[in-house]
């Protein structure tokens, strides 16, 4: 990415008014709201084999997991609705209760093929808001999602680990009120990792060719502002307005769960098209163009016309 013509994109005001109204454009004619939809309902059969592989490989690699699974709990409690954290926390335990860890280890393989369908899903979603036609065969693409649904779990799990271990050894090393100095610190390694988690989905789900490692992007830092702050608008919102569970009854919590993965696929896609468009304005060169894909996009309805 040429950064010192991006700095000179966000220098203007005429081509920050443009690239907010090419945005909208792009977010209609990709059809990005409806593309995340699809992404949240895989996300869905997604969520819970991610989960526990996680915490099938706290098992594994350490003789007891509880203090790293109650570690986990605490983060996800922190960015996921009241009532869906509770539809997770209860699910997991239930499975992990009521399943011995022969069963578990045996099922590993097969809890990371189901938890990377979202993966495999996003990466089309991607594709089309970058405006690239997949050429990599079916075999690549599945055994691609498998190895970045791994790398995401790794990475929790290294996190996590780093988290609880590293923050008990300076709790004991540093001789002062340490709160003030870990806080900070753990801030900095969850936004680190989002920042490599994005780095992970935007570099190698796309049909990139050829293929530019970029480390941070655009979309990657405005997709991470806003799933934080749509994350904690959402959490407010239920606490002064949650009208689901009088509404749907137990199914209150399914369905809170769904509009949260909805809006973490949203805001994937929305960061891509961010990337996208500041690819466009840098003349970054795409082998894997889609010819069809852009030409809709430069008419003057694009894909809408197409749909009427």
């Amino acid at each position: 990415m040429n950064w010192q013509r991006t700095k000179d994109f966000f220098l203007s005001w005429t081509e920050i008014k443009k690239f907010f109204v090419r945005l909208y454009k792009k977010t209609n004619d990709d059809d990005i709201f409806g593309n995340a939809a699809q992404v949240a309902f895989y996300f869905s059969f997604a969520l819970f084999p991610l989960l526990l592989f996680l915490i099938t490989l706290f098992g594994i690699i350490l003789n007891s997991a509880d203090d790293l699974r109650s570690e986990l709990f605490m983060y996800l409690r922190q960015v996921m609705p009241g009532s869906a954290f509770d539809l997770v926390q209860t699910t997991l335990k239930e499975v992990t209760e009521n399943s011995s860890g022969g069963k578990l280890t045996i099922g590993i393989l097969i809890t990371l093929w189901s938890a990377s369908a979202g993966i495999d899903n996003l990466r089309g979603a991607l594709n089309e808001v970058y405006n690239l036609k997949e050429t990599r065969s079916w075999w690549k693409t599945k055994l691609l999602a498998l190895l970045l649904t791994l790398g995401i779990g790794v990475l929790v799990f290294l996190t996590i680990g780093l988290l609880f271990y590293g923050t008990q050894m300076l709790d004991y090393l540093l001789p002062i009120d340490s709160p003030y100095i870990l806080m900070p610190l753990r801030w900095i390694i969850v936004l680190s990792v989002l920042i490599l988690t994005f780095a992970l989905i935007y570099n190698f789900a796309p049909n990139h060719d050829a293929f530019d490692w970029k480390w941070i992007t655009p979309g990657a830092i405005i997709g991470i502002v806003l799933w934080l702050l749509s994350s904690g608008v959402f959490r407010i919102y239920l606490r002064y307005f949650d009208s689901y569970a009088k509404t749907y009854g137990s199914l209150g919590a399914v369905i809170i769960l769904l509009l949260w993965l909805y809006l973490t696929a949203l805001v994937i896609l929305i960061g891509g098209a961010i990337n996208a468009i500041f690819d466009e304005e840098t003349g970054v060169e795409k082998e894997n163009e889609d010819p069809k894909q852009v030409e809709e996009e430069e008419t003057e309805s694009g894909k809408e016309a197409r749909a009427n």
